[in-house]
């Protein structure tokens, strides 16, 4: 859980201040850093209790909000791709939660029919 948390923390840095080119903000850092820890804490946690298919999906969209969040750093959108790109990391980050809560409702009513 620590590691994705800072894996997730320095990538939301890097794209804030090394693509984006802001100067550095120690309190936006720690925002970010709260950030990764509750998102990183939350899909482990259901991780923990058995969710495998939800942290697969969550890191999933993880993974492509980061991807879509970069990609809007090189579009011109007049001062709003960091705006638009940190919503589109965190649509597809819900995204991928709830696509991994969606598969696993499937998964366990699989597995209760099977068993009836």
């Amino acid at each position: 859980m620590a590691v994705y948390g800072v894996l997730l923390w320095l990538l939301l840095l890097l794209h804030r201040f090394l693509l984006l080119g802001e100067p550095f903000n120690a309190l936006i850092a720690l925002r970010f850093a709260l950030l990764a820890l509750v998102v990183s804490g939350l899909i482990h946690f259901l991780g923990w209790l058995g969710a495998r298919l939800l942290w697969i999906c969550s890191t999933a969209g993880v993974i492509l909000g980061f991807v879509v969040m970069a990609s809007y750093t090189y579009r011109d959108m007049s001062g709003w791709e960091d705006l638009a790109g940190f919503l589109s990391f965190g649509m597809s980050m819900l995204g991928g939660f709830v696509l991994g809560l969606a598969a696993e409702g499937v998964y366990l009513l699989i597995k209760r029919r099977r068993q009836v």
